[in-house]
């Protein structure tokens, strides 16, 4: 599970990604300058978080809009003749 949601979510983490190089090179910028360095906490947190959330609801519409839904009934796990039957769906005829 954790597998497929990295796999699918991974873009939201692209502007966190951004913004942490942009800091790298901030702080050497004003370590070179010889200029204070910026605090942390004057990053723009709201933006960051809102296109994090932004890129991950249209993961969620693309997902949602990619997958084939398998139509038909679920059958849950169970014994046959002492043997176990994995889980399955049984298309709808």
């Amino acid at each position: 599970m954790l597998r497929l949601f990295l796999f699918r979510f991974w873009p939201v983490l692209i502007p966190l990604l951004v913004y942490w190089l942009w800091r790298k090179a901030v702080v050497r910028k004003a370590t070179k300058a010889g200029v204070a360095v910026p605090p942390f906490h004057d990053a723009h947190w709201y933006w960051l978080v809102l296109s994090s959330l932004a890129i991950g609801v249209l993961c969620f519409v693309f997902w949602g809009a990619t997958t084939e839904s398998v139509k038909g009934a679920y059958i849950p796990p169970h014994m046959e003749n002492g043997a176990m039957v994995s889980g399955h769906v049984e298309p709808k005829p």
